[in-house]
């Protein structure tokens, strides 16, 4: 086995992506089970990234391995390096221009080290909250599943049965896309218009309620953004394409992002539930370099099926419930973290 940074995972490494041959393996040498990893490259969002070997493997330049003496518990090191991650950056960022750092700079590292037993409870205590986590990511991870199962029977399949009209996304809605004043002019920015970004919609999910950037209505007037009404269903073209929000109040947006009111056939949320549908099959055609952005036009054809309004209502309520139970394990899941965390630093 072939250890890179993009192994670690703050836990026990469980494999890898890649081996190497016997004849490498003589050139690099494997590092017994329990040995700690330390990521030291890749920036600040690499840095100081751990992994327990749970097997024999070697590793590569960017890693630095810690083996420990018997009156030193390797888990309870690997979770009082997670703990203080963040002391990392503090290293990298004194020390050179490049937020790396040094096999050097983790021999210094200092820790706090209990009697051996102590370690070990610690060790165990804190394995017991990661096996809740895992538990309920596999918990999160299948629920999504079976919703992403539900979305495709309750939308896709009535069209394929022909049970529904398809029509082009352009003939039941209005779209148009936001605009950017000149950063350079401070009286454009800092007001009251709420200028939604593609960060707000990954951080805030289905509604938009505030924006971390405001514009003036100077701002507004002197550029290509438009204020959407309340209810618009925002839709990203760039970057993370296919991100889909909805306005809760009125607001504007950078070019980034598609604004569409839909007219009396269509259900903004309806819409909403659609466009989530199409999202991995949009990143997909990203990925495989056919279009990385999309544009208006693209959005204006896609074909979506069309119940009635009483029909599409029924559609809401349920996936509304599935999403309900879905927020509600993730915010569980983040208590759990929380709790962790708390443990791991008294």
């Amino acid at each position: 086995p072939w250890v890179k940074t993009m192994d670690l995972t703050n836990g026990k490494i469980t494999k890898t992506d890649e081996c190497i041959t016997e004849l490498a393996a003589k050139k690099c040498k494997p590092y017994p089970t329990g040995t700690v990893l330390v990521a030291m490259y890749g920036g600040f969002n690499q840095i100081g990234r751990t992994g327990l070997l749970t097997f024999p493997a070697s590793i590569n330049q960017a890693l630095a391995a810690l083996q420990f003496d018997k009156d030193i518990c390797s888990e309870y090191v690997l979770f009082y390096l997670n703990a203080n991650v963040d002391r990392w950056r503090s290293c990298a960022a004194s020390s050179r221009k490049d937020p790396n750092i040094t096999s050097h700079d983790v021999e210094k590292f200092k820790i706090v080290l209990p009697p051996l037993e102590e370690q070990k409870k610690i060790a165990a205590t804190l394995s017991v909250w990661d096996s809740a986590i895992e538990k309920m990511e596999k918990l999160i991870e299948a629920k999504e599943n079976s919703f992403n199962n539900l979305l495709k029977e309750l939308i896709y399949s009535p069209a394929k049965k022909e049970c529904w009209n398809i029509v082009k996304l352009g003939d039941v809605s209005e779209m148009s896309s936001g605009g950017t004043p000149k950063s350079s002019v401070e009286k454009y920015y800092n007001g009251d218009v709420l200028w939604v970004s593609i960060a707000d919609m990954t951080e805030q999910g289905m509604y938009i309620k505030d924006t971390a950037k405001k514009l003036t209505k100077l701002g507004v007037e002197n550029s290509a953004a438009k204020i959407y009404p309340k209810g618009t269903v925002l839709y990203a073209m760039y970057a993370s394409i296919g991100e889909v929000s909805i306005a809760e109040k009125e607001m504007a947006s950078s070019q980034a992002i598609l604004g569409i009111q839909v007219s009396d056939k269509l259900v903004n949320k309806y819409l909403y539930y659609f466009l989530v549908g199409q999202k991995e099959r949009i990143k997909l055609q990203g990925q495989a370099g056919t279009q990385s952005n999309l544009n208006a036009g693209m959005v204006k054809n896609l074909d979506i099926p069309i119940p009635s309004i009483k029909e599409q209502n029924k559609i809401i309520a349920i996936l509304d419930n599935g999403m309900d139970e879905l927020s509600l394990l993730k915010q569980q899941l983040e208590n759990y973290k929380k709790q962790k965390q708390g443990l791991m630093q008294k």
